[in-house]
């Protein structure tokens, strides 16, 4: 039989680390309720944002902007090309990973652009280990795919298998924040339209209720295009001020935007309500083991009660 004086110590430690899974319980549903309104607040505003992008695209079979695609990869025009590097190198941006010549640009396919969207903590269970499955299965089919980590566990993973990052972004612990949102999408965005890459791929955890989620790999950048009305059917009309241009442009590119502040929202949710079940599936393991040390704990009490009776029996009876 174990020592008394173990199993007091085992269940004190327990019952320490209980508290701590409990507490980190708590803390991580008040962070999915915080991010979790802000998904559901921000939701109809980037499904109806969706719907009227669509509308006017079908409106405008024909028209030709260089964030839409209809594939994967684009042509840019050289002013596109120069426009997105005068951009950059404006705010001292030069990475030499990314210095490629202009006409290599335009007569050679850009390489794929993949940002992986994992957690900077762990005690989130399977979480990370599902997006980076389906990030693999990608980068498998995409070798030469340009790589940006968002999150110290998925930058960490990426490094073991040998997989190189072009920038990391390791310090938002699952907080939102619009201003850097916002400096990201620009600058893939500018990536895009100089040719560095030829499209970009997001491998993030799309969330479905607080306890279901699933990771999965958009494409963000060139849009996808509606499709095309039935033969003979003739598209909707629509009169548009000041003219197609401008309005394509501010259109497309607030249609992208919230698309990619949608997919960062339902990441951190995601993180966060996969915390939160990790957290209470070890507090309820927890109150378990708690439960099997002190009924080992009062079999082994008992036992010694009983041994110390017997022996004071005997001695009795050796007495007469």
């Amino acid at each position: 039989m174990q020592n008394l004086r173990i199993l007091r110590r085992r269940i004190r430690s327990v019952q320490n680390t209980q508290k701590i899974t409990q507490a980190m319980q708590m803390v991580a549903g008040a962070k999915l309720r915080r991010v979790q309104g802000e998904l559901i607040d921000f939701r109809p505003y980037a499904e109806r944002l969706k719907g009227i992008t669509e509308r006017f695209l079908k409106a405008h079979p024909g028209l030709k902007h260089p964030l839409l695609g209809e594939g994967v990869t684009l042509s840019f025009p050289p002013s596109v090309v120069a426009e997105g590097r005068l951009q950059r190198e404006s705010r001292g941006e030069s990475d030499p990973r990314f210095r490629e010549d202009e006409n290599d640009i335009r007569g050679m396919k850009a390489p794929t652009g993949l940002v992986v969207l994992s957690s900077d903590t762990g005690l989130c269970g399977t979480y990370n280990e599902r997006l980076l499955s389906a990030a693999e299965r990608f980068l498998r089919e995409n070798p030469s795919t340009q790589v940006i980590a968002i999150g110290k566990k998925g930058s960490r993973a990426l490094a073991r298998r040998g997989i190189g990052r072009v920038k990391e972004i390791l310090d938002w612990g699952g907080r939102y924040e619009s201003s850097r949102v916002n400096s990201l999408f620009q600058w893939l965005k500018e990536l895009y339209l100089d040719g560095t890459v030829s499209s970009w791929w997001i491998a993030y955890t799309q969330f479905l209720s607080a306890l279901r989620f699933k990771p999965v790999v958009e494409r963000l950048l060139p849009a996808e295009r509606p499709p095309l009305e039935e033969a003979g059917r003739i598209p909707e009309r629509q009169i548009v001020e000041p003219n197609l241009e401008e309005a394509a442009e501010q259109l497309v590119a607030r249609f992208l935007g919230a698309e990619f502040r949608r997919i960062l929202l339902e990441a951190f949710t995601s993180e966060h309500s996969a915390r939160m079940i990790a957290m209470k599936n070890a507090t309820d393991n927890a109150s378990e083991m708690i439960r099997h040390l002190t009924l080992v704990r009062n079999k082994v009490r008992q036992a010694a009660i009983t041994k110390e009776l017997i022996e004071v029996v005997s001695g009795a009876e050796a007495l007469k």
